[in-house]
């Protein structure tokens, strides 16, 4: 990495509460929110296309990124409560990981239901425009297919694989 590209990345992570050595953030980076966001060594942001989003809600959000994790394009990871990624993930462009489903399929749609963490374990792989809700649990070595859904109904086991499009898994 050159020293142009470590200043640029520096820049982009400086709302990061921890970067690990190596990391890289390349196009729009958003992080905001009052929570924390900690990225682990070698992480690599990869913006080139669409914008990247890590958003916390509140001061006790956190998102968490292991060590040698890759975030494609278009990706947003939103955490009310915790979002945490384990070492040697990719994440697909376009996915999404929230762990919380912001407003009720019935009754009132101003009420926020609880949150959920979202765990992936590590050397996980995320589709593109994989969708990940409240209280998904991903085990390590396993494989979420493009364009699936996982809601907290959904474990996927170590080394398994989630396949759902366009359907919703449950």
């Amino acid at each position: 990495m050159t020293l142009l590209e470590e200043l640029s990345s520096s820049w982009k992570l400086r709302r990061c509460a921890s970067v690990g050595p190596g990391a890289r953030a390349t196009g729009l980076i958003w992080i905001h929110g009052p929570g924390v966001v900690q990225l682990g060594a070698r992480v690599v942001l990869d913006a080139s296309r669409a914008p990247i989003q890590l958003k916390t809600f509140t001061p006790e959000s956190r998102i968490i990124l292991g060590d040698d994790v890759v975030v494609e394009s278009g990706t947003s990871i939103e955490a009310v409560l915790s979002v945490e990624v384990g070492a040697r993930t990719r994440l697909g462009c376009f996915s999404k990981l929230m762990d919380n489903n912001f407003h009720p399929l019935t009754g009132n749609r101003l009420e926020r239901p609880p949150s959920a963490p979202v765990l992936i374990g590590e050397d996980v792989e995320i589709g593109v425009r994989a969708i990940l809700l409240a209280g998904a649990h991903v085990g390590s070595g396993a494989t979420v297919r493009a364009g699936t859904v996982i809601t907290r109904r959904l474990r996927v086991p170590e080394r398994g694989i989630a396949q759902g499009l366009p359907a919703v898994l449950r």
